[in-house]
């Protein structure tokens, strides 16, 4: 009798575990894929959206800066999810996708990978600061490249720590050592592709941070950040505040600060959007106008450059150095006011004045072609 029941118990038993991984699949539950360590997240694919990769920083056992009343982790993650709400409810035309939606650690590389993966238009990493000085506050907007100051060297130093949490992090960064200069130096020199277009977004997030008085803004900066790395679209890293400032620290974790925050930034975004609609349109002008993409000179209209995409009309736009370029056209729209310069009958007029409007600190100029 005792025999004739174990050998059921263990049919019953097999048949359980046989079934068991069906289960787990069915349910949802992901035992392989969707480890933090190793993968990063897996997010579906919409088409013939903009995508916006809004990344929070350090997460899991990496908490970054941490300050008398918080972790750096915690206040990134807050706003990251605030952030992607802001963006949904306001452009329900772009798709925002996050790297982490919980407290997981993530390696650095993976995260501007799977953006690369998702071929998202901008990517947006969201920190805090920390330094010594506890007086020190203000918001800064770094970019990819190389350190100009000491004080950008030391908050890449600081971000970049989060690699030596990392398994296999000297494969996975081509042997670079967050604790050496050398180091450092070589992860600078990791320019960006899209370099231009970063800093005139990172500009548009320092004006708003200005504009809308979430603190002082420190300014749009350069230094060698191991998540912006290879990165093939636009990228910036926010640090929002200083943890180390009692009164900063207080702000960023109060909810009027980070909606202040987030405000400021999705102000950028919307400027971002607008600009990159514009770009696609005038892709498909330009492919309609001429074959292989080229613009048909005898076809096309009168060029103009865009320099500039905002929801308010700025009157002291217009200046005698831009004047002599081309007269400036403000052409209002119902949520988006675009300011134009000239009226150029031929594409390498165009040219021309978009590279002298670059020089002038334009940065995000670009081509517009009038039906």
């Amino acid at each position: 009798m005792v025999s004739i029941y174990l050998k059921n118990r263990l049919k019953s038993l097999t048949f359980i575990f046989c079934l068991l991984p069906f289960f787990l699949i069915g349910s949802g539950v992901n035992i392989f894929l969707n480890s933090p360590d190793d993968s990063g997240p897996k997010n579906p694919k919409q088409k013939n959206k903009i995508r916006i990769v809004v990344d929070a920083g350090h997460g899991g056992h990496d908490p970054g800066a941490v300050g008398k009343q918080s972790k750096e982790k915690d206040l990134t993650l807050a706003m990251a999810l605030q952030l992607e709400k802001m963006i949904g409810k306001n452009h329900p035309e772009v798709e925002v996708l996050l790297t982490r939606e919980n407290d997981v650690f993530i390696p650095l590389f993976r995260r501007i990978q799977f953006a690369n993966e998702e071929k998202a238009d901008l990517f947006i990493s969201i920190h805090c600061n920390f330094i010594s000085s506890p007086s020190t506050r203000g918001t800064e907007t770094f970019v990819m490249g190389l350190h100009r100051a000491e004080e950008n060297l030391a908050v890449a130093k600081r971000e970049n720590a989060s690699i030596l949490l990392e398994h296999n992090y000297k494969e996975n960064y081509d042997g670079y050592d967050p604790n050496s200069i050398e180091g450092h130096i070589m992860m600078s020199m990791f320019q960006n592709a899209y370099l231009e277009k970063s800093i005139s977004f990172a500009a548009l997030v320092e004006n708003s941070f200005a504009k809308m008085k979430v603190s002082k803004s420190r300014g749009v900066k350069q230094a060698g950040f191991a998540v912006l790395r290879r990165a093939s679209m636009p990228a910036v890293l926010v640090e929002a505040g200083f943890l180390s400032n009692e009164d900063e620290e207080a702000f960023l974790l109060s909810e009027e600060g980070q909606s202040k925050v987030c405000n400021a930034m999705l102000e950028a975004v919307t400027d971002f959007i607008s600009q990159k609609q514009e770009e696609n349109r005038t892709v498909v002008e330009s492919k309609t106008a001429g074959t292989n993409a080229d613009i048909s000179e005898n076809n096309a209209g009168k060029y103009r450059v865009q320099i500039a995409a905002m929801k308010t009309v700025k009157a002291d736009m217009d200046s005698s150095e831009l004047r002599k370029i081309g007269q400036l056209h403000v052409v209002e729209g119902k949520d988006i006011n675009k300011y134009m310069v000239g009226d150029f009958m031929t594409m390498d007029e165009a040219q021309t004045a978009k590279e002298k409007l670059k020089k002038m600190g334009y940065t995000g100029a670009f081509l517009v072609v009038l039906p």
